[in-house]
């Protein structure tokens, strides 16, 4: 199996050669997940293609200074939300940028690979969980998350404090973990607790 190409080479090829196949993989890197996170606020397929695509565009455009952009995906996150503002009117710009208004589609499958470790039961009960996150604390928990980005950078990001993000996502932990324990707990089996908790919990 061919492994992807690290960003880093792609970046070199793109800004010094204005190489469009590797601007191709770049942008199958991550259009979805970007794609999915314009979703969120716009709640529309066409204007969030079009926030991605315009992202994209004004990245190939200024392709030379991709090199000294320290983080590039939290750059393009950060690109795409403020494009997608751009994209609302003002009353739905305040709502989105207070962060709870929006939608984000987030279970258990994507958040944990293992899924092996879970039985049926357990996934569904903590996809209902995670559903019944408050807007502003499932996207965090999804950009620490799946998305794997330092709480500097959702702060940074959503413009947000560091004290909030910890706040959401120990809301997030502990309803998952709620979820987790009283499902073992009725076997009398706690053994996988912690087990299954790491899945869960992002890093910082």
């Amino acid at each position: 199996m061919q492994q992807k190409p690290k960003i880093e080479i792609l970046v070199g090829q793109i800004s010094q050669f204005s190489d469009q196949k590797a601007f191709k993989q770049f942008f199958d890197l991550y259009a979805n997940r970007l794609f999915e996170f314009a979703f969120s606020f716009l709640k529309s397929k066409q204007l969030a293609e079009e926030a991605v695509a315009d992202v994209f565009f004004k990245v190939w455009l200024n392709r030379e200074t991709l090199p000294s952009i320290e983080n590039i995906k939290a750059y393009l996150f950060k690109a795409t939300y403020n494009t997608t503002l751009n994209y609302l009117d003002e009353e739905k710009r305040r709502k989105a940028i207070g962060l709870d208004d929006i939608k984000v589609d987030l279970g258990v499958d994507l958040i944990c690979p293992e899924t092996e470790l879970m039985t049926k039961e357990l996934k569904g009960r903590i996809d209902q969980a995670i559903e019944s996150l408050p807007p502003r604390c499932k996207l965090i928990y999804k950009l620490a998350k799946v998305e794997q980005m330092k709480y500097k950078e959702i702060a940074s990001l959503l413009d947000i404090s560091v004290k909030t993000i910890d706040h959401q996502l120990s809301i997030a932990i502990k309803k998952i973990g709620e979820e987790i324990r009283e499902y073992l707990s009725r076997d009398g089996n706690n053994s996988n607790f912690l087990v299954l908790m790491q899945l869960f919990i992002p890093l910082k």
